[in-house]
């Protein structure tokens, strides 16, 4: 577990953005949607436990929780989920697409700050791996 940064707040932050717009849409917002039912507490979840700890297993989580509504709605206005046609491309599918992605970046953001103060290994000039 690492201290938090503010990219990894910001990334639990919009994380339970997204989460609370997949609940507002699974409670019959434009139209209820049974796969945002399924997704929002997991969102929910993932955002809380991100906030909580700071940890691998956290930002996986949001990471799992964000990609698949960024695929599902990639999806909806390419070709249409299965069995639908072509869905428009509006306000819905604007945030469906820009709050996930925004995550994904505060989490790489996070991952490189916390790289860059960790710092490389030092190798000594016998190591097999120096060059």
């Amino acid at each position: 577990m690492s201290p938090p940064t503010t990219a990894s707040r910001s990334a639990a932050a919009l994380t339970g953005v997204l989460g609370a717009c997949q609940l507002w849409s699974a409670s019959g917002g434009t139209h209820a949607s049974m796969t945002a039912a399924v997704l929002a507490p997991l969102t929910l979840f993932a955002a809380f436990a991100l906030a909580r700890r700071n940890c691998l297993e956290a930002r996986l989580a949001s990471v799992l929780a964000v990609t698949a509504p960024l695929l599902l709605t990639i999806l909806s206005i390419s070709i249409g989920l299965p069995g639908q046609s072509r869905h428009p491309f509006g306000a819905a599918a604007l945030v469906g697409l820009l709050v996930p992605f925004a995550v994904l970046v505060a989490v790489d953001a996070d991952r490189r700050r916390r790289t860059r103060r960790v710092g490389s290994a030092v190798l000594s000039a016998g190591s097999p791996y120096a060059r």
